[in-house]
């Protein structure tokens, strides 16, 4: 599941709307968060965004002043709004059977107010006790190494970040591509980069993702590189490698089987003919395995089974011979 956030400092121009269908198209995230669109929610064009695949599903909550914050995804989902107030969006989807939280976030430029952002973060990390991932603008850093310019940033706005980040556990995601998300567009002395835009996730997110990618695509028309966040949590089949028990060896009938299979008459080159023959040995083995021993892994499974549950009559009980003998014979 793919989800671009970008704050594009306005959408009703033509080329920024043609920039982030690029983006879309080129990526196809099944989320769009759009952060500063500078334009009334009910004069963007719902046709533009549904030839594209997408629907609105929610924007921030700012009182009488219009959002800044637009949510976006594809016409087949339907995600779960969980809370909206004036710098986040939250809500719940349900992806290959596991929950997920998602918050799109475009905080305060004040620091004052952005506490009220850790504080209701905090309040959903703890009452939605889900794999939470927090992506957007939070309008501030983390140290002095996430920003280039002449000027030292402001020690209290990082600490807050810092206390909040680590009082909830959280984890930010190293972005590929450009280190800093954002810059001022000044020229010389008064040029200032930092990086604004990220992911961030609580360990729960990871415990059930096999994948989790976080990368800045090429920055147009506006001063801040979009995101695009990435994350997979399919269950993966490996393919059993063949095996040789050593345990068919004892077996009086495993030799005839190999005679019996090398035998067969196969026709081509002798690599070919080799390549063949080892491919039928190999089905050969399994099959007179199944019929003779049965699924051995199952076998010696269910036997550490059965010793751990007389292991644990013995700690709860004590000796005794019944128990022993029942030991041995596992």
């Amino acid at each position: 599941m793919k989800c671009l956030y970008w704050n594009l400092r306005g959408i009703a121009n033509s080329p920024t709307r043609l920039a982030l269908k690029k983006l879309i198209v080129s990526n196809k995230p099944n989320f769009i968060f759009v952060s500063e669109p500078w334009l009334d929610i009910s004069k963007f064009s719902t046709l533009w965004l549904h030839r594209l695949g997408y629907k609105l599903f929610s924007v921030n909550n700012r009182g009488s002043i219009s959002p800044n914050l637009w949510c976006f995804c594809s016409l087949n989902l339907n995600p779960v709004i969980i809370h909206i107030d004036d710098q986040l969006v939250s809500f719940q989807i349900v992806h290959n059977g596991k929950s997920f939280a998602v918050a799109a976030i475009y905080a305060s430029t004040c620091h004052i107010k952005r506490r009220n952002l850790w504080e209701a973060l905090t309040h959903l990390l703890t009452n939605h006790p889900l794999p939470w991932c927090m992506i957007g603008d939070f309008n501030t850093i983390l140290g002095t190494h996430e920003q280039r310019s002449n000027f030292r940033p402001l020690a209290t706005p990082i600490s807050d970040f810092q206390t909040w980040s680590d009082l909830n556990n959280l984890i930010h995601i190293q972005t590929r591509g450009a280190a800093f998300t954002w810059s001022n567009g000044r020229r010389g002395r008064n040029h200032t980069q930092r990086r604004l835009d990220r992911v961030i996730c609580n360990q729960e997110w990871f415990n059930v993702c096999n994948s989790v990618s976080c990368s800045t695509l090429t920055k147009l028309r506006s001063d801040h590189f979009p995101l695009l966040f990435e994350f997979k949590n399919d269950d993966i089949h490996y393919v059993s490698q063949f095996k040789f028990l050593k345990i068919w060896t004892a077996h009086e009938d495993c030799i005839n089987v190999v005679k019996n299979s090398w035998n067969a008459p196969f026709v081509g080159c002798p690599m070919y003919i080799l390549s063949e023959k080892l491919k039928h040995l190999k089905q050969a083995l399994k099959l007179w395995n199944v019929n003779t021993f049965g699924n051995v892994h199952n076998q010696v499974k269910n036997a550490k089974d059965k010793v751990d549950k007389i292991q644990e009559e013995i700690d709860s009980v004590g000796h005794s011979d019944d128990l022993m003998l029942a030991e041995k014979n596992a």
